[in-house]
């Protein structure tokens, strides 16, 4: 979502320059705050924090002083105190936007993005100016990396609340209207998504994700054309885009278009010739298209992968298409080892020894898969019409 490199690039905002008795604090105070920072200069960061705190022991309005406390305190890794030092040196000077920006980087840093956003928004508050680049850019980012943090709790209403203030402070960024899009989508708010989307696209035109994801929501929409036509745009845009490939597949044979289905697949296995799930939905378009031999081939390639129950069952129904029984059969018997698939792989072990003559084993699985509301009546009129292979009722007068 972001470059984690973000922070580091930032620079480590350095001590003000001056005397601290321009804050208006005693002549001893800025004496000790004074010596502080030419220790801090030659990096003896805890002689430099003794200074300071002996700095605000003098006199406790010395907020520069705290400010360095902080900054010396963040340098040392001790984040807690450079934080509560940071909160004091604004308590005593509320407009001093410098120590804010510093502690609302070191929130950013800490992973604390809500304070960082109030820590932010109060430095453009005071002076919209101050660090204007580097100011809207954690901003931007803390809404990014909160929006994130809610989007994974599934979160997805807050999260896009996030999303959209990041919007707002840097209305020029593609991600960032992507990202909205994503959460208004996980939140059922297809028409703020697919807005979110195509304006992630108008910023970024070889946007991919954003395009797969508009064809998503068209397709979850039944906007079949629109949803091959966003597939079509993500794949030109990433060519390696697979999952965009195997929606692109499924549209197509929802559209009846099963030839287009097999090129676009076709293509996808040779783009990604180790991905199990691309040869198998290419077995299924050749098998859907009754191509058993290549159906087969696509099969064994995924096996070859992965051996999975579902692929072990949808290999043995282009085997039965060739009546290859034994090896539909043999792929069959795999499958039963699934709840997901063991219905199904019982139902085409029935058809296969119904096909070898085999009337008591057929009938054994059919019994099996008719206690599947999806199968229950198919294989129950297998079972009538192995046992009543004349057909039932009474006799013509």
């Amino acid at each position: 979502m972001y470059t984690r490199s973000f922070f580091a690039m930032l620079s480590l905002s350095v001590l003000m320059a001056g005397s601290a008795l321009a804050q208006g604090v005693s002549p001893e105070s800025a004496e000790k705050y004074n010596a502080g920072q030419e220790l801090f200069k030659k990096r003896q960061f805890q002689r430099a924090l003794v200074s300071f705190e002996e700095a605000v022991k003098i006199d406790g309005k010395n907020a520069q002083a705290y400010r360095a406390m902080g900054t010396t305190y963040k340098k040392l890794r001790n984040y807690k105190k450079a934080i509560e030092a940071y909160q004091m040196a604004t308590s005593i000077k509320s407009d001093y936007a410098a120590a804010y920006f510093e502690m609302g980087e070191l929130q950013f840093q800490t992973k604390d993005y809500k304070g960082a956003q109030a820590s932010i928004q109060k430095v453009m508050s005071i002076n919209p100016s101050f660090e204007a680049a580097k100011t809207r850019e954690i901003l931007k980012n803390a809404y990014l990396q909160e929006g994130t943090t809610l989007f994974r709790r599934r979160n997805y209403k807050d999260a896009a609340a996030q999303y959209e203030s990041a919007t707002q402070v840097d209305p020029s960024d593609a991600t960032v209207f992507y990202y909205l899009g994503l959460a208004h989508k996980s939140a059922r708010s297809v028409n703020a998504a697919r807005e979110a989307l195509e304006t992630a696209i108008e910023l970024n035109p070889n946007y991919g994700k954003a395009h797969r994801v508009l064809g998503d929501i068209f397709k979850a929409t039944g906007k079949n054309s629109s949803a091959a036509r966003a597939y079509l745009k993500a794949i030109q845009a990433d060519a390696k885009d697979t999952r965009s490939r195997l929606s692109l597949a499924l549209v197509y044979q929802a559209m009846k278009q099963n030839s287009k289905a097999i090129s676009v697949l076709s293509k996808a296995a040779q783009v990604d010739p180790k991905n199990a799930t691309v040869h198998t939905a290419l077995g299924k378009a050749y098998s859907d298209s009754r191509q058993y031999t290549n159906a087969v081939a696509s099969y064994k390639r995924a096996l070859g992968i992965k051996s999975t129950p579902e692929v072990n069952y949808r290999i043995s129904e282009p085997y039965f298409g060739l009546k290859q029984y034994q090896n539909a059969i043999r792929y069959a018997n795999q499958a039963l080892s699934s709840s997901k698939w063991r219905v199904s792989a019982n139902v085409i072990l029935g058809d296969c020894y119904r096909e070898l003559g085999q009337k008591e084993r057929a009938i054994a699985h059919y019994k099996k898969g008719a206690t599947d509301r999806r199968y229950k009546k198919y294989c129950e009129d297998q079972i009538d019409r192995i046992l009543n292979p004349m057909g039932g009722g009474e006799e013509a007068q």
